[in-house]
């Protein structure tokens, strides 16, 4: 039986299996190690087996399992897993990164002056992400009805997914989807415009 895993808050776990170092000595224990993420953060991981678990909550942590489901604590440094790990590190595919494009004022093509800066940084993560899929969310501010709220947001989904297929995207890889006033980023009274919360997130992945 293979050791089950259960992820709880912010863990970005990789699970290392039957590493080839240790095929001399017979079958190898699964190995799980616990990695931060790009701010250092962790959350935990529960690694189930056939006679236990264990919980890992710890940057560099892991478990060992055998094949009969003994399950043995290990404890990591960051240099000794890069080095170990190296082929397999540099083969996980990039994490998902998000970013946010702020429109003026009942616009659904005119964007804010400081959104130029996200723009630039937007294509030139483009130029190297491999296959992307992307999810382009809208939003809008509070000022609207619920009806032209979400016709706005859709809109200005559609202007950035346009931009988008502009910059060799294919359109099949581009989810849209428009949330009007229902996520405002900062929340204000119904009918209160707020330039924060008229915007398009797009998520990369």
């Amino acid at each position: 039986m293979k050791p089950f895993i259960q992820y709880h808050g912010q863990a970005f776990a990789a699970a290392f299996v039957t590493l080839i170092f240790l095929c001399a000595c017979g079958t190898p224990p699964d190995k799980i190690i616990l990695l931060p993420d790009p701010e250092g953060k962790v959350g935990a991981v529960i690694v189930h087996s056939a006679t236990g678990e264990q919980t890992i909550n710890k940057a560099y942590a892991g478990v060992d399992v055998a094949k009969g489901g003994a399950i043995e604590k290990t404890m990591d440094s960051q240099s000794s897993v890069e080095t170990r790990y190296a082929e397999l590190l540099a083969a996980r595919p990039p994490r998902p990164r998000t970013f946010t494009i702020f429109f003026l004022f009942d616009s659904a093509t005119d964007l804010a002056p400081e959104s130029l800066a996200t723009v630039k940084q937007l294509k030139a993560v483009l130029a190297t992400w491999p296959a992307p899929q992307l999810v382009v969310v809208g939003h809008t501010d509070l000022a609207g009805s619920q009806e032209w709220d979400d016709k706005l947001a859709m809109q200005r989904a559609q202007t950035v997914a346009a931009f988008l297929i502009k910059q060799g995207i294919p359109a099949r890889q581009i989810e849209t989807a428009a949330r009007g006033k229902r996520e405002p980023l900062v929340h204000t009274a119904d009918g209160v415009p707020n330039h924060m919360n008229r915007r398009v997130v797009i998520t990369i992945q």
